[in-house]
């Protein structure tokens, strides 16, 4: 853990502030919690003196209560309830830190005698005197439940007291939180609700705070961790109990007990209600029909690997191997009105503790934190979140206390990882804080994720002309018709569609589930498929029961014919469940091309079958378990008599194993070559080399891997992605291909991206050619990247499948479609000759 200072060293012991335990059982309150309310009210805000009410209408509390008051502060000082404008001048008094500025405001102390004598006489029991006032301050203690330091409304971090005449109420508010159902009388909850909180006395406002299931397990939550969080009045409170606790785990032989952390108790608190959710049968249900687990075979997973066991410098030095070793800072105390722009280019950060302080607003750079998981703004004067805040889509606890903030933005909707939101001390909208009273924090994300009307929309994807030289011509919108090419061309699309037993919500939790509904997702890749009016189309992951019940018959209409091939699993699986199983499917306007040949293409029996693929362990261990195809089609162009091979294929998808789609790859290429020269009936390897060839498809392999420098340069030998793996000859002497091949999208040097997801954004998707038959004359450009950096990923609204389709213009080289014809002689029939 990070300090201002950056040194542990330099670290007090504040053991009297660690004792902070998990609250446990109810108990009665004590003295300690009326110090702590009464402390936060003196040290309010100074335009308070304003909205006092008239002396005349307040009750003095006797003078043997005066002293009472004077002698408690006389033994144990000021408290930590609220930051100070003077932190320069502080001390250490009874174990813990103290702001010893003082603000002199006579009405308000009068007012706050008046409140100390109408809470201790709602509070004070026989027993609660014997109590010893030698406990840490500012800290919840062991057995003490946090719900009595609750105020009648937490408005602010100085808590609010009420006066005599509504005793009765805040005696009827704490009984419903401690589960007994008192409603309160109606003319007093229309008194309570007009009670403004003491900051928004200062500016004017007066709100109220209804909760409809205040004593819920989600709101106790609120309420408890709320305390806690009040007592991280200490400058840099986290580094000092992070630094105290490391001391404690070090020393074999101490018995001191570590202190317990906002964030442990948010942890512990969350285990519990799983269990109990678990135990009700209500855990985590999904509307969704049951899949088989074999459709799910080999398919990417949205979601990261399961780290969160891991200490967060320890989860930081395997993500950085070993090259950053803190991801922690902690600001808190430190009287920070604004936030430096360069803090968030440490983008490493994981946790950010910035509470306490007096920050008004958060600036939107904090997108860039993408990788932070703890965030506290707690104790601030934070009156409105930024937008930006919702592209932190990995955090897990946003603590927002004692702020006023009054609602919560749309894009807090992408927050999918969010297992708290502390919002307690805001006047917030009654309807945020009931939906977190009974839903929690995952019902209120799901809410607004599912609820939110985007007003943004993506502009047209821009139409890129190439010259015959390779130049890029200005582009134009994508309403021109694409399709509609002239002479001796065509055009082509690639397509992962994102078969729908993929797109669930636990896969894509970021999507709203209307959006995620296959009804409208098919209606959108629809839409897609047919605007640009292609004349071929290739696209993976498609099921084969759509395929033959929606995308034949739509197809068809709009002049299209189509093959298709499944992955090798269905050959196992029973016939319903066969037809659930994704594959590759090629479309073509059968008024441009005619299907000379088709065939299906299975990776692992092609390389069984053969004698000239070594059987190594690594074949067997890493590459035979892979069931991914490819689709080769053999289509002539009607105009021109070209005869053109397409390859769609979809190859394994895990970065782990990046040799096997190095080898899946090699085998194709090399499979190819025999198979053009057998329907070209040729022997040569010049007259494969002139042959038109396009391989597209998801490749699920980014620029700088072996895959992507095979096809690109013809061989690849000792790159990273084979290192330590045997496969014979593709690793002994490396893998090589006698095609001139190029990436489409390589004369505008690719896109940003093909793929868009929450954890991964890059390119996988390519459409390869060969140079020297085809020429690229045209390309789709690149998303609308302002639309794009309003999102964590697709799908969403807008865009039906977490890849975006590639579409190019292909015209063919004039010096392979007018040949010379070849040379045969003619041998009439006739008598002979002789002589």
């Amino acid at each position: 853990m990070k300090s201002v200072y950056g040194d542990e060293n330099r670290v007090m012991n504040i053991n009297k502030y660690q004792q902070t335990q998990f609250p446990g059982l109810v108990q009665a309150g004590n003295l300690q919690a009326q110090q702590v309310l009464l402390q936060q009210l003196q040290q309010g805000q100074q335009q308070g003196q304003q909205q006092q009410a008239p002396q005349g209408q307040q009750q003095q509390p006797p003078q043997g209560q005066q002293q009472q008051q004077q002698q408690l502060f006389a033994q144990q000082g000021p408290l930590p309830g609220s930051y100070s404008d003077n932190l320069g001048q502080s001390g250490y008094q009874n174990g813990g830190y103290q702001n010893t500025f003082q603000r002199s405001m006579q009405q308000q102390q009068q007012q706050q005698q008046q409140q100390f004598y109408a809470q201790q006489q709602f509070q004070q029991q026989p027993n609660q005197q014997n109590q010893p006032q030698t406990q840490s301050q500012g800290a919840l203690q062991p057995g003490q439940n946090p719900m009595l330091f609750q105020p009648q409304y937490q408005g602010n971090q100085q808590g609010q007291m009420l006066p005599p005449p509504q005793q009765q109420q805040q005696q009827q508010q704490q009984q419903q939180l401690f589960g007994q159902s008192i409603l309160p009388h109606p003319q007093q909850q229309q008194t309570q609700q007009q009670q403004p909180s003491l900051a928004n006395v200062v500016s004017g406002q007066k709100f109220s705070l209804a909760i409809e299931k205040p004593n819920s397990i989600y709101w106790q939550h609120q309420v408890q961790l709320c305390q806690m969080s009040r007592g991280a009045t200490t400058p840099h409170y986290y580094a000092r109990q992070y630094a105290s606790n490391s001391r404690k785990g070090k020393n074999p032989y101490s018995n001191e007990v570590k202190a317990v952390t906002l964030v442990d108790a948010t942890k512990s608190m969350l285990v519990m209600l799983e269990e109990q959710e678990k135990a009700n049968g209500n855990g985590n249900n999904v509307d969704t029909p049951p899949v088989n687990n074999a459709l799910l075979f080999n398919k990417k997973l949205a979601l990261e690997l399961d780290d969160e066991h891991l200490q967060e410098e320890q989860r930081m030095r395997q993500k950085t191997q070993g090259k950053q070793l803190w991801c922690q800072l902690d600001l808190c105390g430190q009287g920070l009105t604004n936030i430096a722009p360069k803090l968030f280019l440490y983008d490493f950060l994981e946790s950010l503790y910035l509470n306490n302080n007096k920050l008004t607003s958060v600036p939107p750079i904090i997108s860039k934190l993408r990788g932070l998981r703890t965030l506290d703004l707690s104790q601030n004067r934070i009156s409105e979140l930024p937008s930006a805040l919702g592209l932190c889509f990995n955090l897990r606890y946003l603590y927002l206390f004692d702020n006023n903030i009054r609602s919560l933005p749309k894009e807090f909707g992408n927050l999918i990882e969010l297992l708290f939101l502390g919002i307690e001390g805001n006047p917030i909208d009654s309807n945020i804080a009931n939906l977190i009273a009974d839903k929690g924090t995952k019902g209120l994300i799901s809410y607004i994720r599912d609820s939110k009307i985007d007003s943004i929309h993506p502009n047209p994807r821009l139409w890129y002309q190439v010259e015959e030289d390779g130049e890029i011509v200005e582009p134009a919108t994508e309403d021109i018709q694409i399709g509609d090419v002239k002479g001796e061309s065509f055009t082509l699309m690639s397509y992962n569609t994102l078969c729908h037993h993929y797109a669930t919500p636990k896969l894509y939790k970021y999507t709203p589930s209307w959006a995620l509904d296959w009804e409208y997702r098919r209606n959108k890749l629809k839409e897609d498929v047919l605007k640009y009016k292609t004349d071929i189309v290739c696209m993976q992951e498609v099921e084969t029961k759509t395929y033959h019940d929606f995308w034949v018959p739509l197809m068809l209409q709009f002049g299209y014919k189509g093959v298709f091939y499944s992955k090798t699993r269905s050959k196992t699986m029973s016939e319903v469940d066969s037809k659930k199983v994704d594959g590759c499917a090629t479309f073509y306007k059968s008024d441009k091309f005619s299907l000379l040949q088709k065939q299906n293409f299975e990776y692992n029996s092609v390389c069984m079958g053969s004698d000239k693929y070594k059987k190594t362990e690594d074949l067997f261990n890493r590459f035979m378990n892979k069931d991914n195809v490819a689709l080769i089609t053999f289509l002539q162009h009607t105009s021109s008599g070209e005869k053109i091979m397409v390859v769609n294929t979809h190859l394994h998808w895990d970065p782990a194993f990046n040799d096997v789609k190095t080898l899946q790859v090699g085998i194709l290429l090399e499979e190819l070559h025999g198979i053009l020269k057998k329907f070209h009936h040729t022997h040569a390897d010049d007259d494969v080399k002139g042959l038109s060839l396009i391989i597209c498809g998801d490749f699920n392999s980014i620029r700088g891997s072996a895959v992507y420098q095979l096809f690109s340069s013809g061989t690849v030998h000792k790159h990273q992605d084979l290192e330590g793996r045997d496969y014979g000859r593709f690793t002994e002497t490396g893998f090589q291909h006698p095609f001139k091949l190029k990436s489409a999208y390589d004369n505008m040097e690719e896109l940003p991206f093909t793929n868009f997801s929450p954890g991964f954004t890059d390119v996988i998707d390519y459409i390869w050619y060969s140079t020297n038959s085809l020429q690229v004359r045209g390309l789709l450009g690149k998303v609308d990247m302002d639309y794009v950096n309003h999102c964590i990923g697709f799908p969403n609204a807008d865009f039906p499948s977490d890849h975006i389709p590639l579409v190019t213009n292909f015209a063919i080289r004039q010096s392979t479609t007018h040949k010379k014809p070849d040379f045969k002689p003619e041998f009439k029939s006739g008598g002979s000759r002789k002589t």
